[in-house]
């Protein structure tokens, strides 16, 4: 997903959860030759999604016919003409509105152009009535937490820990670049709220009514903090979906389904209280990654809205994968998934999200009253 630059993913389940990696390295590479008119914009282009996008066998584009129909709409255009390169927008926006993937989005280095972006999830999701912008939850979290509480910011992300009512433990996280602060050299706020929650986490038999993590607003990050995270809650091994790769050029050259798990970090002692993951519909990529992940464990949970719909895996890494993000010279660069993923039920949620046990949808009259809808459902379950 990539909405704002706090909101950019830099997440890769393709080395840690799997361990699968590809060695080609020419496919994501943009073109040394410049690109002289429309025709060879819209045939790199083509050729390019052809080749790099991950879905192409769940979603619904029929990308042989979106080349009939635009070819000869884009060898109508003059490249050097303000006007034929603004419609040129417009159509790759027609050519890609209906793209599953959450991870889409076309930014434009065409000077001209640098203002035009297309993101179509996001289009798609403005359209729903559930649809809000971001909100800032933090001032009634802070309301409901008890006096102690820690919080941090280290420029990538901001995290909050404490407990509620003394019984709940509670760990919200904007965005995931949780092991770079953790072991970053020196200490940190956010490494200071970090060891504060592992803490609490680790006391004898975890003497808690539940845990909340808060992930609402949370747009991703770095893979390492899925495990890093995560591990700290099981004792065993623990499947939570699958992830599938390009493994050639071809437009259907697919890997196996491999399995994605979490593996108990060292001397884990696991988690037996009820564990609830708040989210919302701006969460998205590692954060529904970890979502998944509590929906697996024995008393987890999800409550608030469906999320955004990126499941797909993204490596921002261009040129080591068959897949994933590329950039047409001195026109565009194109951010799409580095791999396809699939709940534990074998359920493609790409553009969907992931629903929720309880679904709480956003009030705005009761935000403006200070009520935070989400978090209280969470604390009533834990009571």
């Amino acid at each position: 997903m990539k909405l704002h630059n706090r909101y950019r993913i830099v997440i890769c389940l393709i080395l840690l959860v799997a361990g699968w990696q590809s060695c080609r390295k020419e496919t994501g590479a943009p073109e040394d030759k410049p690109l002289n008119n429309f025709s060879e914009v819209f045939e790199q282009f083509w050729a390019r999604m052809n080749n790099r996008y991950v879905f192409w066998n769940e979603d619904k584009t029929d990308w042989d016919a979106k080349y009939k129909q635009y070819k000869p709409l884009f060898e109508a255009l003059d490249i050097n003409k303000k006007a034929d390169l603004q419609k040129s927008v417009q159509y790759f926006r027609e050519m890609t509105a209906d793209l599953v993937d959450g991870h889409y989005y076309i930014s434009f280095t065409q000077p001209l152009l640098r203002d035009s972006s297309i993101y179509p999830s996001l289009a798609r999701k403005k359209q729903s009535p559930y649809y809000h912008g971001p909100v800032n939850y933090s001032v009634m979290v802070r309301n409901h937490l008890d006096p102690g509480f820690l919080s941090g910011a280290d420029g990538k992300t901001a995290a909050v820990s404490g407990t509620i009512n003394n019984n709940i433990l509670y760990f919200s996280c904007s965005n995931f670049f949780l092991y770079e602060a953790y072991h970053a050299t020196g200490n940190n706020n956010v490494k200071n709220v970090l060891r504060y929650f592992f803490n609490m986490l680790e006391e004898p038999a975890t003497p808690y009514k539940g845990i909340i993590l808060d992930l609402r607003g949370n747009g991703g990050g770095d893979i390492s903090d899925l495990n890093f995270l995560m591990g700290r809650f099981t004792t065993y091994y623990l499947p939570f979906g699958s992830t599938r790769y390009k493994t050639g050029a071809g437009r259907l050259d697919y890997s196996p389904w491999i399995d994605s798990h979490i593996t108990p970090v060292k001397d884990s002692k696991g988690v037996n209280a009820p564990v609830i993951v708040l989210a919302d519909n701006f969460s998205a990529s590692l954060a529904e990654s970890v979502t998944m992940v509590v929906k697996q464990l024995p008393n987890g949970k999800f409550i608030g809205e469906p999320t955004w719909g990126a499941n797909g895996p993204y490596a921002s890494n261009e040129l080591l994968y068959n897949a994933g993000p590329f950039e047409l010279k001195n026109f565009m660069k194109v951010q799409t998934s580095s791999a396809a993923f699939k709940n534990i039920n074998g359920e493609f949620t790409e553009s969907v999200g992931i629903t929720p046990d309880l679904f709480v949808p956003f009030d705005m009259t009761a935000y403006q009253r200070g009520k935070d809808l989400i978090l209280e459902a969470a604390i009533g379950l834990l009571k």
